[in-house]
């Protein structure tokens, strides 16, 4: 088929968020066989504003994407995220279209009210909407005419390429890591900094939080393959297989990812694929266990890691998103 995919591919950031879930999507609908014309929305609204605020070229951008549907006549338009797409676009992108099948996939939490609107003032013009959350907040936003999927975090084999379980121990650089930010949230510095405290002799390496610098892009990716472990510390761990997408970007790299119980992760990743802990005390504990039993922390990786790359890979994701969208 044809597909335009209107999401947002960062090309403004020269490669530092190579990992994001729109080029893994993306890939995945390329592999899948179709033509797939890229739409990055937030660079062409850049593009089209005479001062290179995505805000001020909003309205070129929508009107970008009318035309890029009326030359490409894509048989699916699948959007990712799209914010900035209006539902009066994707209205007369039907209009224009009658045939077309509009899905789109969102990857943020969908508990915040006012960043989700857009989503529930859109479902009237989709035909599916696909979310990285589950359960009951999922199951709100589906309408008749709009079923709402769950979609797990998609690696990619090509972005995700290395498998930190095979590193050599006279490689590493760190035995734990957690790459996020903690600004506005008192809650996750305070137990980050306890967890400091409570592992002196371990190496703990920390991005983006405790007042150190984040990294990105390629350098990101080498303190992964060279460390032993890495926490998935998530804004929220009740809501039902919410994750943010760095589990897959940890996981699919092959280094053991120590997550909180709470979720409902079990349904995606066995115990022999993922530590799961409890509560700090536990997490103190598991963390001092894998840091020595060298085998069983490279087993447990490379479980995580196959799994994530069969089940959950790009592909797999695309395939749910095209096939809900065209139910």
């Amino acid at each position: 088929m044809r597909i335009v995919h209107a999401a947002n591919l960062q090309l403004d950031k020269d490669g530092a968020h190579l990992w994001n879930q729109d080029q893994k999507i993306h890939h995945g609908l390329i592999r899948l066989g179709h033509f797939v014309y890229p739409f990055s929305i937030n660079d062409r609204a850049r593009m089209l504003s005479p001062t290179g605020s995505k805000t001020f070229g909003k309205g070129k951008t929508n009107k970008a994407l009318i035309k890029t549907c009326r030359n490409v006549h894509p048989d699916l338009l699948i959007l990712g995220h799209a914010q900035y797409i209006t539902a009066e676009t994707l209205q007369e992108i039907r209009l224009l279209l009658p045939k077309i099948r509009i899905g789109l996939w969102y990857v943020d939490p969908l508990w915040d009210e006012e960043p989700t609107q857009h989503l529930r003032d859109r479902t009237p013009v989709l035909d599916a909407l696909f979310c990285s959350t589950g359960g009951p907040l999922l199951e709100s936003f589906a309408t008749t005419n709009c079923p709402a999927h769950f979609i797990p975090s998609a690696v990619d084999a090509g972005i995700e390429c290395h498998r930190a379980f095979e590193t050599p121990e006279d490689e590493i650089l760190h035995d734990l890591l957690f790459f996020g930010r903690d600004k506005g949230q008192p809650d996750r510095r305070a137990f980050l900094s306890d967890l400091r405290d409570r592992l002196p002799d371990l190496n703990i390496g920390y991005y983006g939080c405790l007042d150190q610098p984040l990294i990105m892009g390629w350098e990101k990716e080498q303190v992964i393959r060279r460390s032993k472990m890495a926490l998935n510390l998530s804004r929220r761990n009740d809501v039902e297989l919410y994750s943010s997408s760095r589990i897959a970007e940890l996981m699919g790299n092959g280094i053991l990812t120590l997550t909180p119980r709470g979720a409902g992760l079990e349904q995606l990743y066995a115990e022999d694929e993922i530590v799961y802990y409890d509560d700090l005390e536990d997490l103190v504990g598991k963390a001092h266990h894998y840091a020595t039993d060298c085998d069983a922390r490279r087993a447990i990786a490379r479980k995580g890691w196959e799994r994530n790359h069969r089940d959950y890979n790009g592909t797999e994701v695309a395939r749910i998103i095209v096939e809900g969208t065209l139910t």
